[in-house]
């Protein structure tokens, strides 16, 4: 009987696979041998860089319509406005409106916005066949002094149809110099502001309600485009 036994367990060891028998007795033993899962590089929260003048436009920008169609929706207003008067020049009561609808969303503090962030919003407008463009931030009356939301100059907008990545490369098609502009992945829109060189460009993963400032110098009178 006990030769039987001997026999009948030197045929299984035939028939079994080679891995079968080096196989762990238990899972315990078998999650020590497995190796260990590589772990994923994290992504920056924020990540950008100084625009090399090669990559800016070379040819003048093209004088807008003037022409704006705005929805601001922290004050659920709309605006339609032409920037110029018969004469070309920057049509003074457009501007008050324009001022009016960029206050502040937390203290309604107003503040002159740059008129050349208009026209390249104009621009925009022209471009996106009339689209109404969703103003999401404008002037910031707050503590850092660093963003240009503070200091009139920047918009936070987003454009009903067309994509965040649409709307940020033909900014960037706009970048005479002097340019900021940033993609905020989460919270839906493109940061863009008028600046002193260089531009600067860069992608925020942060949730929505963060910002992004820089220092800011003081800018000569603006005129407007082609005048």
């Amino acid at each position: 009987m006990r030769a039987n036994r001997t026999i009948l367990a030197f045929a299984l060891s035939l028939a079994l696979p080679a891995t079968a028998l080096a196989a762990p007795l238990d899972d315990d033993a078998a999650a020590v041998a497995r190796p260990k899962a590589k772990h994923r590089k994290r992504r920056p929260v924020l990540s950008g860089f100084q625009v090399p003048p090669a990559k800016l436009r070379a040819e003048p920008l093209p004088r807008p319509t003037g022409h704006l169609k705005l929805y601001a929706i922290n004050f659920r207003e709309g605006l339609e406005v032409d920037l110029y008067d018969r004469d070309g020049e920057f049509d003074e009561q457009s501007l008050e409106a324009l001022d009016h609808f960029w206050r502040c969303r937390r203290t309604g503090t107003e503040k002159p916005i740059d008129p050349h962030l208009f026209e390249i919003l104009s621009l925009v407008y022209d471009h996106f066949d009339g689209r109404t463009i969703e103003l999401v931030s404008g002037f910031r009356n707050q503590k850092r002094v660093t963003s240009f939301h503070f200091h009139g100059s920047a918009a936070d907008i987003r454009i009903p149809g067309v994509s965040d990545k649409q709307l940020h490369q033909f900014l960037a098609g706009l970048d005479v110099g002097g340019m900021g502009l940033g993609i905020y992945p989460r919270g839906g829109f493109v940061h863009v502001d008028v600046r002193p060189e260089p531009s600067y460009r860069w992608v925020d993963w942060s949730p929505p309600g963060s910002d992004m400032g820089h220092p800011h110098k003081k800018a000569k009178k603006k005129r407007p485009l082609n005048s």
